[in-house]
């Protein structure tokens, strides 16, 4: 793999900056909803203390740069799927069995992140999740959702494993 996943670490100030820097670039403000207003925001979203997770995805030595090993590469978010858009998912025929868990997935890459690394901690991140889920005895369907103009996310998501299975409106 090309980059490692690991918690954030929200005492580190270089890290936050680097979070900053993708809160900020245009290429992620476009498609991210909720951006935070500053890095203490952006540090409070990072401490885990909801129902949701966010990781770091690091740089990996004999992939990135020596000045950039271990430092973050970009962020994945985990949160429980909302009810009401289940609800429009299994309307349209697009799940078919609400008995799982259902969990989103989002992802944004810093922006001088190399190439492949996203897919890299995307993947890494699945293989968490269902193996902790298939532990518990609980079966999980992990959705993610992108733009129609956003093609490299949608590379990226395809190259994590993930399938199309159609088209619906994020918020109605």
């Amino acid at each position: 793999e090309k980059s490692r996943i690991r918690h954030i670490r929200v005492s580190d100030p270089d890290e936050i900056d680097r979070l900053w820097e993708i809160e900020n670039d245009e290429n992620v403000a476009k498609f991210v909803e909720d951006l935070c207003e500053d890095q203490e925001d952006l540090a409070a979203f990072c401490q885990n203390d909801r129902n949701y997770l966010v990781l770091a995805v690091e740089g990996k030595s004999g992939h990135v740069d020596d000045s950039e090993v271990s430092k973050l590469q970009g962020w994945i978010t985990i949160y429980p799927e909302k009810k009401p858009r289940l609800g429009r998912l299994w309307a349209k025929g697009l799940v078919v069995d609400l008995g799982k868990r259902f969990l989103e997935i989002g992802f944004a890459r810093h922006p001088r992140a190399r190439s492949g690394q996203m897919a890299s901690a995307l993947r890494q991140t699945l293989k968490l999740l269902f193996d902790e889920h298939k532990k518990a005895g609980v079966e999980l369907v992990v959705t993610a959702y992108t733009d129609e103009v956003n093609e490299a996310s949608g590379r990226v998501l395809t190259a994590a494993g993930f399938e199309f299975v159609g088209k619906t409106k994020y918020w109605v």
